[in-house]
């Protein structure tokens, strides 16, 4: 009976560290503002001819390769902040800030909500649930229930 290797099944990686990194630091070099192309995971994917799976696979597999796409990231989103805040004669502000939320977690506003029916100190002086503020005679005073 002879010895039978088995194959581990599926296509052998694309991915070399000295040849993948290396095109990865031109890509890095070659987008961004100067060249009007955003820096993403989608266009990394097309300079190194693969699939985006690809690269969310070589992110978990490869600790020297997540390290480049953590540049990636702080690249884009440093031109996306630049570009919301300062404009540009092709910037669309709205699509800087649409994807600052939802790539990069960012958001507007103090993150405060208010749930349920009753509010806690909407008036200035109101320190614990359904306290209600002074009234002098002044000013009106409502309380929410």
């Amino acid at each position: 009976m002879s010895d039978i290797i088995k194959h581990a099944g599926g296509r052998p990686t694309l991915y070399d560290p000295q040849i993948t990194i290396q095109k990865i630091e031109e890509y890095l070099q070659t987008t961004g503002r100067e060249q009007t192309e955003l820096p993403s995971i989608e266009g990394l994917a097309i300079y190194l001819n693969v699939n985006p799976d690809t690269i969310y696979e070589w992110n978990k597999k490869h600790f020297e390769f997540s390290e480049y796409l953590k540049k990636l990231a702080a690249k884009q989103k440093k031109q996306l902040m630049d570009d919301g805040m300062y404009g540009g004669k092709e910037v669309n502000a709205a699509m800087a800030i649409f994807l600052l939320k939802a790539i990069h977690g960012m958001k507007d506003g103090s993150g405060i909500s208010i749930t349920g029916d009753k509010v806690i100190a909407i008036l200035g002086g109101a320190t614990k649930e359904n306290d209600v503020p002074s009234n002098d005679g002044n000013e009106e005073v409502a309380q929410i229930n």
